[in-house]
């Protein structure tokens, strides 16, 4: 279990998604802000909860939200897949269907859903720390979910930049972690190895990640952040190489 110190937002989404919290794996911003927790790294305040879920669990998980007072968004780009309520907006993602039903149709496909349930874990609070709240996708999860997004872009045409500061952050701070997921899973390390070499020779993507640690405080100005990106992809390399027999 990862007992982590919540943010008012957590706290929300736990009482939201409390009744359905095993159909459901907080992935995104959320659950970086949980990987990362205890680190003492500043994070960009957000009012999305990104959710993933599988396909035949969508009508229980959507008739939940709706019974708990969220509403389907006003904005057309993303209201078959996002519910709000006040400062709240959940945002749901399932796996590839061939015939998917309503309400399932409408949302987003991302195909490491399913790995993301695999690769997951229950997170509490630490005013409760044995009282499981939520499910959140572990740190590797995240960084193979994140190398899919590279280079996405908002509704507006904005390039998304914190996929790949994420991806960043999670390889400086979690490398052991991330190594030990994947330990047994080859092709989740495969992900891993992926996304590390992604941004180690695509100067669009190193670009990227040093614009947002930069933008969000991570780093004083682009030297440092490039230092940062640099020492990440080193420290996750050493946490998976392999072990030296002498």
């Amino acid at each position: 279990m990862k007992v982590v110190e919540p943010s008012g937002l957590m706290r929300e989404a736990a009482e939201v998604l409390g009744p359905v919290r095993d159909d459901v794996t907080v992935i995104g911003a959320v659950a970086v802000q949980i990987a990362l927790d205890g680190h003492e790294l500043p994070f960009t305040p957000t009012a999305d909860v990104d959710a993933g879920i599988l396909v035949e669990r969508a009508p229980q998980v959507v008739a939940h939200l709706e019974k708990h007072g969220l509403r389907r968004s006003q904005e057309e780009h993303e209201r078959s897949f996002t519910w709000v309520k006040d400062g709240l907006k959940v945002q749901l993602v399932r796996p590839f269907d061939p015939f998917p039903k309503p309400p399932a149709d409408g949302l987003p496909v991302n195909t490491l859903i399913p790995e993301a349930t695999r690769h997951r874990w229950l997170v509490a609070f630490d005013d409760k720390p044995d009282s499981g709240r939520l499910w959140a996708a572990r740190p590797a999860a995240l960084v193979a979910l994140k190398k899919v997004a590279f280079g996405r872009t908002r509704p507006s045409g904005e390039k998304v930049d914190r996929d790949f500061s994420d991806v960043v952050l999670l390889f400086d701070n979690e490398s052991e972690r991330i190594a030990d997921e994947v330990s047994s899973d080859g092709q989740m390390r495969l992900r891993i190895e992926g996304a590390a070499v992604h941004l180690e020779t695509d100067s669009d993507a190193m670009n990227a990640a040093v614009r947002e640690l930069v933008a969000s405080g991570h780093s004083e100005d682009a030297r440092q952040a490039e230092a940062v990106v640099v020492r990440s992809l080193r420290t996750i390399r050493a946490a998976m190489a392999p072990d030296d027999p002498s």
